[in-house]
């Protein structure tokens, strides 16, 4: 294969990565997780193409060329510049940090140990086990009636446990939950 061959071959594979972390952020469970967290959609994308993209193609990016791969919004042909990438990079990171931290901080003060972090549990393991499902249909051709309810069943289920942790009681401890029934 001639080296031009190889390199717009490497080129596509790189595109098809970035399209792929775009699509991820359509989905609905990813909407409603990136609409209670830290990070903005920009972010979020930015944070992707920096990690999964370079991670999956198996070789460093630059990136001037990451930055062409982010949403094209208002009229621009091609990503963004990469200042402002690596200034959304920049947040992102900061963002994920600071969330990192606070769980830390929750974990140093014992507050794990309460059983009001259980629906979180609880729904972390729903979603691994709806990413489980979501790859192995990802690699079929056709699925069938009952492949699409169980995964629709699934993303339906996740979605409305999400909606229940937004609850102002979520984080409130058991005392404080009886006290407010009426």
């Amino acid at each position: 294969m001639s080296q031009k061959r190889s390199k717009t071959k490497r080129r596509d594979t790189v595109k098809q990565l970035a399209d792929g972390a775009q699509r991820v952020l359509q989905e609905p469970i990813m909407k409603a997780l990136l609409n209670q967290s830290t990070l903005t959609k920009v972010q979020l994308e930015t944070l992707l193409i920096d990690l999964v993209v370079e991670d999956e193609h198996g070789s460093h990016i630059p990136y001037d060329r990451k930055a062409s791969f982010r949403s094209k919004r208002k009229g621009r042909t091609s990503g963004v510049s990469r200042g402002a990438f690596n200034r959304t990079l920049g947040q992102a990171r900061r963002n994920v940090t600071r969330c990192l931290y606070t769980m830390l901080l929750l974990a140093y003060l014992g507050l794990f140990d309460f059983t009001l972090f259980r629906p979180f549990e609880e729904i972390a393991t729903r979603i691994g086990d709806y990413r489980k499902i979501r790859d192995v249909l990802a690699g079929k051709t056709e699925l069938s009636d009952e492949e699409i309810e169980s995964y629709s069943s699934a993303e339906r289920t996740i979605l409305s446990a999400l909606e229940e942790l937004t609850s102002s009681t979520v984080l409130k401890s058991e005392l404080s939950k009886r006290k407010s029934e009426p």
